[in-house]
């Protein structure tokens, strides 16, 4: 499919083993099919190539290992754990910019609120201008 936006078709069947040959646009241009773990093409003749290549010109091996790296990417980067960590990285990154933000209005605040009061010398006399 043109520009498809994630591709999750092409992550289950990544993770079953099938070798993809999907558009090279959109989600599986961008972060699914890694190199070595498929084939992305653009016209039909590319097709075509990609397909003779899987079926007529690599052998038994090299198919198991473009099965291999397509299975461990799909695990390392779309699994349950691999989104679990990431949501988790990302909202310490968010708690952390909050944390900063936070700081900064305190400061700001703190720093429009000075009172002419507070900045006099304690046991000397003040001369307003």
């Amino acid at each position: 499919m043109w520009n498809e936006h994630f591709g999750i078709g092409v992550v289950e069947f990544m993770a079953a083993g099938i070798i993809p040959i999907a558009h090279n646009s959109g989600g599986p241009k961008m972060d699914i099919v890694v190199p070595g773990a498929g084939f992305l093409a653009t016209t039909a003749d590319e097709y075509c190539d990609h397909m003779t290549r899987c079926f007529e010109v690599l052998g038994e091996e090299e198919c198991q290992g473009i099965q291999e790296i397509g299975r461990s990417h799909v695990q390392d980067t779309f699994s349950d754990e691999a989104f679990r960590e990431q949501f988790v990285r990302n909202c310490e990154m968010i708690a952390q910019m909050d944390l900063e933000d936070n700081f900064a209005e305190e400061e700001e605040e703190l720093s429009e609120s000075d009172d002419i009061e507070e900045l006099k010398p304690e046991n000397e006399e003040f001369t307003e201008l």
